[in-house]
């Protein structure tokens, strides 16, 4: 008979319990959460997200320049790694030899490959909304939205720190973890209430029922026009894809034209 020893004092032995088939003891789960408390703490109160399974926790927070450093090796290895290929074979010891440490130090700031996802996928969301923000404050209502979609849209497409192949296979990895897909859908959220209002800073009278439909329709728009020309390697191909997302968007972007006949 296979020997059952899981330790309820350690946050690795989660995939213990869960390979004997046994429910993880709330001692255990107390234990994650005290130690990622104290953890905040001590980073003082940086965004260190916990689940129940503690699957993208980070180990500790990095404070010497040193493990700053190491932290930052591991993040742009990792996506020079998605940028070549598929996002579910890459594999925790592959970024460490890549990276050129070992991987104790890889697993002494992230437990598992879908924490550096997650990490990875923080930043570029808190980017991007950055961008808008950018964006949005050098408008004052009464340019055109035409204009401003222009402005969006170039900021995003032209920004290849924003706008890569590596930073659409990390968004499409997102499914892998709860945790994950819980930040993607607080990010569209975030979205959906800049694409709002806009609307009611360049004048335009929207329904309820069209602000959640048009924030809809403007973000999945966006996101299929950068994530295609992302995708391609040709110059003149992402170009002609540029132009025609440009066109698209200057009518995704104003609800009375979406009104009109």
């Amino acid at each position: 008979m296979e020997k059952f020893q899981c330790s309820p004092t350690l946050d690795a032995s989660f995939d213990c319990w869960k390979s004997h088939g046994r429910p993880v003891p709330a001692v255990a789960i107390a234990h994650v959460i005290a130690m990622n408390d104290r953890a905040v703490r001590r980073s003082g109160g940086s965004l260190l997200q916990v689940s129940e399974m503690g699957s993208v926790a980070r180990r500790k927070p990095a404070k010497q320049q040193r493990s700053k450093a190491k932290v930052e090796l591991i993040l742009e290895t990792t996506l020079a790694m998605l940028a070549a290929g598929p996002a579910d074979r890459i594999t925790t010891n592959e970024i460490a030899r890549n990276a050129g440490i070992s991987i104790g130090s890889l697993y002494q700031f992230f437990p598992k490959k879908e924490a550096i996802y997650f990490e990875l996928y923080r930043r570029w969301l808190e980017q991007t909304l950055a961008l808008l923000d950018e964006v949005e404050a050098s408008f004052d209502g009464s340019e055109g939205l035409e204009a401003f979609a222009e402005a969006v849209f170039g900021s995003l497409s032209s920004d290849e720190s924003v706008n890569s192949r590596a930073h659409w296979k990390l968004r499409f990895a997102m499914a892998s973890t709860p945790e994950l897909n819980d930040l993607e859908a607080g990010h569209n959220e975030a979205v959906f209430r800049r694409i709002v209002a806009t609307q009611q800073k360049f004048g335009r009278q929207i329904s309820d029922a069209e602000a959640s439909a048009l924030a809809r329709l403007q973000h999945n728009v966006a996101v299929a026009c950068l994530s295609a020309a992302a995708e391609v390697d040709s110059q003149q191909e992402r170009d002609i894809l540029l132009n025609w997302c440009r066109k698209t968007l200057h009518l995704v972007y104003d609800v009375d034209r979406l009104n009109s006949g």
